[in-house]
C-alpha cells in the first residue's frame, strides 16, 4: 500500500493541505452497500475530532459490520470493531465486492503490516513533513494506523 501524500490528515503550516473525500459520496456508497447486501446502517458518523475517518455501522442478514473510510482518500476497511482508539480490521469478501469502483478496500494484511523503525522505508513517497513528525510523535505500530487514527 502506496501511502499518500496527507493520507493522516496532518501537515505543517507551509506545506498544502490534504485533499478530502465529499463526506455526502461516503453516506450514499453506505446506503447503497446495505441496499446491495439485503442490510441496514445502524449508524453513520462523519470523521469527529480526533479521528482522521468516518465510519457507519451495518446489520446485514449474517453479521453486524463496520465500514471506516479515511477522510483525505476513498480508501475503505472494514472492522468488527472501531471504538475507544482501537479498530480492529477484519477481510469481508462479499462485502469488497459489494463496493463500486472508484473505492479502494484494504485488506486486514495490508494493514497489518508493521510501520518501520527507519520511517524512509514507508511504502510511498507521499507522506509529508508534518506526517512522518506526527508518526514519531504517536509510534503506530501498523500502515493501518496511519490511515485510520485517532492523532490529535
Amino acid at each position: 500500500m502506496e501511502l499518500p501524500y496527507g493520507i493522516s490528515g496532518f501537515y505543517n503550516s507551509d506545506e498544502p493541505k490534504p485533499p478530502e473525500v465529499d463526506i455526502r459520496e461516503y453516506k450514499k456508497l453506505c446506503y447503497d452497500f446495505a441496499e446491495k447486501l439485503n442490510g441496514e446502517v445502524l449508524e453513520f458518523t462523519d470523521s469527529l475530532y480526533p479521528a482522521n475517518f468516518h465510519k457507519a455501522f451495518f446489520k446485514l442478514p449474517e453479521t453486524e459490520i463496520c465500514l471506516v473510510m479515511n477522510k483525505h482518500y476513498p480508501i475503505l476497511a472494514f472492522a468488527k470493531t472501531a471504538e475507544a482508539l482501537k479498530i480492529q480490521f477484519i477481510n469481508f469478501p462479499e462485502g469488497t465486492a459489494a463496493i463500486p469502483d472508484g473505492y479502494t478496500v484494504l485488506a486486514s494484511d495490508v494493514l497489518e503490516v508493521p510501520v518501520p523503525e527507519n520511517l524512509d522505508e514507508l511504502p510511498g513517497e507521499g507522506l509529508n513533513k508534518g506526517e512522518k513528525e506526527q508518526v514519531k510523535y504517536w509510534k503506530p505500530e501498523t500502515i493501518g494506523q496511519i490511515i485510520f487514527n485517532f492523532w490529535d
